[in-house]
């Protein structure tokens, strides 16, 4: 090993550490968001339905499904994306 090699190896794992620790912040932040308003979409289509709005409720819940799908597809393909990463410690 090359002491230039010796001296960014230390470099690169923090720097995967912090990168992955941001990326944690995010992903947190975004299911508690994603949760959030799926629990309010879930408490106001109650009242929908109850008063007669079903059309309106169908189509509210069935458009908060799919927002709810899209990120949760994006979460995964991105953690599905990182396993290599996270696995052989090093970018690339």
């Amino acid at each position: 090993m090359t002491p230039a090699a010796a001296l960014t190896a230390p470099l690169a794992r923090d720097a995967d550490f912090q990168a992955a620790w941001y990326y944690s912040i995010v992903v947190f932040t975004m299911i508690v968001v994603v949760a959030w308003g799926m629990w309010l979409c879930i408490r106001h289509l109650r009242g929908m339905w109850r008063n007669g709005d079903r059309g309106l409720a169908l189509a509210v819940g069935g458009a908060v499904a799919v927002a709810f799908l899209m990120f949760a597809s994006m979460l995964v393909t991105v953690a599905v994306a990182m396993l290599p990463v996270a696995y052989h410690g090093a970018a690339g």
